[in-house]
Formats: C-alpha cells, structure tokens, sequence
C-alpha cells in the first residue's frame, strides 16, 4: 500500500527533490527587479543590489527551505541503514523493481525487503515527531 512517504522516497532516490529545489531556486532568481515607484518622482539614495536581493529571497523562500530540511531528513535516515538496505531502496523506489526481484537479487525473503522499507519509513516518521517538538 502507497502511502505519504512512499511518495516522498520515490521522489528523493530518484532525484526528483534535487531537481524541485534546483528548479525553485532557478525561479527565484529570475524573477527581476519590481517596479516601485508608483508615484513617479525619482527615488534617492536607493540602493538595489540584485544578488543580494536574490539571495535573501533564496534563503527565506519557505518552500524551498522545506525541500532543503525535508532531504536533509531523509538522507539522515537512510545514512541509519546499512550499505545492502539503500541499495534494497534504491532499487524498489529509484528502479522500481518489484519486491520479488529485489529478493531475488539479495537472496532474502521478500517479506524482509519489505520489512526493511517499513524500518526505514519509521524511522523517517520518528524523526519527524521529534523534530517537530
């Protein structure tokens, strides 16, 4: 059964959140300079500094910090696991192999790759309740 997490994994093994977080900060740094003087007039002592200004958008873009902590979180749980466990998760969320091909390749029971998975989707669910409070 899928659930919230198996999205997220799928989307960290393959790459999708490097790429999501790559795209958001392309985003945020193209958007130009606004328009603000409404009133015409000429605006003194206005300093604009496009790199800075783009990268305080960058560093207090909520959603972008949320990609960021939410890879960070997941790399750390997954760092828990041995070298035969992430390469078990590669293979079922990058490749998307099935659980009886993955046990084939590792000569375990496929209810112990599965078994792996829910290890690892508690321990990111652990991490997340702790962080939060």
């Amino acid at each position: 059964m899928a659930d919230k997490y198996d999205k997220m994994f799928r989307q960290f093994f393959s790459g999708g959140l490097d790429i999501e977080i790559k795209m958001r900060e392309d985003t945020l740094r193209q958007i130009g300079k606004t328009h603000e003087n409404i009133g015409g007039g000429r605006a003194k002592n206005k300093a604009f500094n496009q790199v800075e200004n783009g990268l305080i958008k960058i560093e207090s873009d909520e959603y972008l910090n949320q990609l960021k902590k939410q890879k960070k979180d997941i790399q750390g749980c997954v760092n828990l696991f041995s070298d035969e466990h992430k390469e078990v998760f590669y293979q079922y969320y990058r490749n998307k192999l099935t659980w009886q091909y993955i046990a084939q390749l590792h000569f375990i029971n496929e209810s112990t790759a599965r078994r792996w998975r829910d290890e690892l989707k508690r321990a990111y669910a652990r991490h997340t309740i702790f962080d939060e409070s």
